[in-house]
């Protein structure tokens, strides 16, 4: 995970690194603490704090942009697989609570946070509802990522991550081996229902909040230099940090 990487267009939005592609857009009074977590004593205390953002799911990347940025907090972004030990602490939703969905997040080294902490805790609370539908998307993609993860270490072949699992089975036949999911889709689709399945595609209950493309007026060779510049390095950075889990 880092800090304050994320390319932003004229208009706040994010610009996507090369073949990623936007899923999922909430936004609304969605918060974020990124925290040490209580059981590293030793390491050196670390807490940034957001009351309201927007959230983005790509096929690569969970996004989070506080409505408010400061200089010491623009943006969040780390790979989907990096999370680790995801839950839900809220129990039945009342009019007094919001659900929070929990998480410890490995930062990468230049990711703007101090090399003295392997891990942080991430917390996300939405206050104005959309919690389902994160939960939804992120489930599926991470589902996607670590089943292509698997194919590509077994068969050393890409595949999409944002089209329907093709029918497979991991060597020696067990069906648990590409890990456990939280997702209804865990077992191979029948062929004609891979037909009828959609691409995954952004759920948000404010439809004026449809994330749009990079506007084509941005200054000449601005956005192409530097996206290119900080995507290389950043893709480089999380793919060698993906490589050595």
């Amino acid at each position: 995970m880092s800090l304050n990487w994320v390319m932003l267009d004229r208009d706040g939005g994010i610009v996507p690194l090369s073949k990623e592609r936007i899923l999922y857009k909430q936004q609304s009074r969605i918060s974020l603490t990124l925290s040490t977590p209580s059981e590293l004593k030793n390491a050196p205390p670390f807490c940034v704090k957001s009351d309201a953002g927007t959230v983005y799911i790509t096929t690569f990347r969970v996004i989070y942009l506080p409505a408010r940025p400061t200089e010491q907090f623009k943006s969040f972004a780390a790979p989907v697989l990096d999370f680790k030990d995801t839950h839900s602490p809220s129990g039945v939703l009342d009019l007094f609570s919001a659900y929070s969905w929990i998480g410890l997040v490995q930062p990468v080294p230049g990711g703007n946070v101090p090399s003295e902490i392997p891990r942080l805790e991430i917390k996300l609370k939405f206050n104005d509802g959309g919690f389902s539908a994160f939960l939804q998307n992120f489930n599926t993609i991470k589902e996607r990522l670590q089943h292509a993860r698997d194919i590509r270490a077994e068969t050393g072949q890409n595949i999409p991550v944002d089209e329907p699992l093709p029918q497979y089975e991991p060597a020696g036949g067990n069906a648990s081996a590409a890990g456990p999911s939280t997702s209804t889709t865990t077992a191979a689709p029948q062929p004609q229902q891979q037909q009828q399945q959609q691409p995954l595609v952004a759920q948000t209950s404010e439809p004026s909040h449809t994330p749009q493309p990079p506007p084509d007026e941005a200054p000449p060779g601005y956005e192409e230099a530097q996206a290119q510049a900080i995507g290389e390095r950043m893709e480089q950075t999380l793919r060698d940090e993906a490589e050595r889990q």
